[in-house]
């Protein structure tokens, strides 16, 4: 009896070490995975801007604006599907097959006027692990820059 205790003891001991370096791990994979995605829907967007000469959000390249785009899938961000808005501009795409959710179960955005250090840059993003977002900034926030 003693003996299989003792076994048990070192088994919860090394599950103590294990599993936080197995969430570790794990969320490391995720922010990877997200910033992938990313890269694809960054090189998307870049390719929907030269050929329509607008943003997902539909506004011209030269006046971004605050028209942010919180969700990237339906046609009226124009990477899946054509819109009235892209058709007449020289629309080519799809510019992807599919877009995911992220990682953590959220939509990819769009936002023109992303605030990094003081300064508003256009970028596509992820609102990160806590899926806290639509312009509340925080340091778990995944994005690409578009501009």
């Amino acid at each position: 009896m003693l003996e299989i205790m003792i076994v048990l003891g070192a088994i919860g001991l090394l599950s103590l070490i294990a599993i936080p370096s197995y969430k570790k791990a794990r969320d490391r994979s995720r922010a990877e995975t997200a910033k992938g995605e990313l890269q694809l829907i960054a090189a998307a967007v870049r390719q929907l801007t030269w050929d329509t000469g607008k943003w997902p959000s539909g506004q011209p390249l030269a006046t971004p604006g605050s028209a942010e785009t919180w969700d990237l899938v339906p046609n009226s961000a124009g990477l899946l599907g054509a819109t009235a808005t892209f058709t007449s501009a020289g629309w080519r795409g799809p510019y992807l097959r599919t877009i995911t959710k992220d990682p953590w179960g959220n939509p990819y955005f769009f936002d023109p006027d992303f605030r990094i250090s003081g300064t508003d840059r256009i970028v596509v993003g992820s609102f990160g692990p806590n899926g806290v977002g639509r312009n509340l900034y925080d340091s778990d926030d995944i994005y690409v820059l578009l501009r």
